[in-house]
């Protein structure tokens, strides 16, 4: 189990030092620490997560492939208590390879390609092509997605309706 904060705050609810400076420090957020210690409940100390992202709209749970299933829980029982408990609804979307998570923030909208563009001046882009015609099923707003993937990768992006 892989918890932003201790497993001892996580189910004491109150932070050590060493967690309480990570969340002065803006390394973890609140919205970290309240997650953390509502998956230490719910799922027994069995479940982790990376972070947690709090949009307009909803909440993004930031995991490793294997947790995702423990986090939704069986029948979605675990998602629907997180999203009751947290005032919004909860998406939970795999973090590692790079064209997974864009495909995971972008979903249910279809991707028509993801490529890697290299500017004169060295840097490079990820430029997301999406279908035109899915362009209503996008949860966020384009500069929202962009800058969420951007906080999680290095790379910055650009997406774009084909």
């Amino acid at each position: 189990m892989n918890l932003p904060i201790c497993v001892i705050c996580a189910k004491t609810g109150v932070l050590c030092n060493v967690c309480e400076k990570k969340l002065n420090e803006h390394k973890i957020s609140e919205l970290d620490v309240e997650l953390s210690k509502l998956l230490h409940t719910i799922g027994k100390g069995e479940i982790g997560f990376d972070r947690a992202i709090d949009t307009n709209k909803f909440i993004i749970i930031l995991t490793k492939k294997e947790n995702i299933g423990k986090i939704i829980g069986k029948s979605g029982d675990n998602i629907r208590q997180l999203s009751k408990d947290l005032g919004k609804p909860v998406r939970v979307i795999s973090t590692g390879d790079l064209q997974e998570t864009i495909y995971d923030f972008v979903a249910p909208a279809r991707i028509l390609s993801i490529n890697t563009v290299y500017k004169p001046d060295g840097s490079t882009v990820q430029r997301v092509r999406i279908n035109k015609k899915d362009k209503k099923k996008l949860r966020m707003s384009l500069k929202e997605i962009e800058k969420l993937i951007a906080s999680l990768t290095d790379d910055k992006v650009e997406i774009s309706f084909e």
